[in-house]
């Protein structure tokens, strides 16, 4: 996989999970088996900035030629996705959101994994 190919489909990833918690966090917060509660909900969509922000940091990213700026994209989102990944499988854990939760560590993991890669073995190929 190549740099390009991994902001692409992490920011698209990134975006989805911004404007779905934007939109509709209730609907989503019931599905995971979190609370609906309105200070829940105001959470979810600051969740839902970051991550669309996120996700379109790396949607324009896939387009820099200079590998510094890139490099520098991704261990921002190395650091993230370490934190939301340990949140994420805590949260599972002790209680706070039921068994569909833990989609949300693995697919945390799956992105780390790609940024490590891109990073450290990866293609640098960015045109």
């Amino acid at each position: 996989m190549d740099t390009k190919l991994y902001l692409t489909i992490a920011g698209i990833i990134a975006i989805l999970y911004g404007i779905g918690f934007l939109l509709i966090p209730e609907q989503l917060n019931v599905l995971l088996g979190g609370l609906s509660e309105p200070h829940v909900i105001y959470a979810q969509r600051v969740f839902a900035g970051a991550a669309l922000a996120w996700g379109l940091i790396l949607w324009f990213a896939r387009d820099f030629r200079d590998w510094d700026a890139v490099r520098g994209v991704l261990i921002g989102s190395i650091v993230g996705l370490v934190v939301l990944t340990i949140a994420s499988a805590w949260a599972t854990i002790q209680g706070l959101q039921n068994t569909l939760s833990w989609s949300n560590p693995i697919l945390g993991i799956l992105l780390l994994l790609g940024a490590l890669y891109c990073l450290f073995g990866g293609s640098r190929k960015l045109a």
